[in-house]
């Protein structure tokens, strides 16, 4: 009878000390910081348009650029660490969050040199998504030109 209570009182001490999952509030977070991104991107992307007056896609071109230089030093001065803790997938997932692995492996590897620590290590996290995307761009585009031949 005892060991049917020690299994009560340990699964109550469980239920007590287990963190509590807030969807709701990591998920506004998250949108938030996604939408933030967006908006802040959006807003480079028009000025560059207005004060520099560069084509549609030069700006666009320019816009992830300075975004994911802005991450990247974020990520070099820590601030995007306590972001990501923060905000989660908002700041994870946008390309913002692309860069910040990339530096974040270089950073922990810059101890080993530049070609056998940072050269070796960089794509070990952010290789698999070149693999995926770059997969995944010649199928939507080999299936857009079979569709195109089929139908013409």
């Amino acid at each position: 009878m005892l060991k049917k209570e020690e299994r009560e009182n340990y699964k109550e001490n469980i239920r007590l000390f287990t963190a509590k999952t807030r969807f709701l509030k990591h998920g506004t977070l998250a949108f938030l910081a996604g939408g933030f991104i967006s908006v802040a991107g959006q807003l480079i992307y028009d000025g560059l348009r207005l004060f520099f007056s560069l084509n549609p896609q030069m700006a666009t071109s320019y816009m992830i650029v300075i975004l994911l230089t802005i991450s990247a030093f974020g990520t070099g001065f820590g601030i995007y660490k306590k972001g990501a803790q923060l905000f989660g997938a908002g700041l994870i997932v946008p390309i913002t969050g692309f860069a910040n692995a990339m530096t974040a492996t270089a950073l922990d590897h810059r101890s080993e040199g530049f070609l056998s620590g940072i050269g070796v290590h960089l794509f070990r996290i952010v290789g698999p998504i070149f693999i995926v995307g770059i997969t995944a761009a010649y199928l939507v585009s080999f299936s857009r030109l079979f569709i195109h031949m089929i139908l013409k």
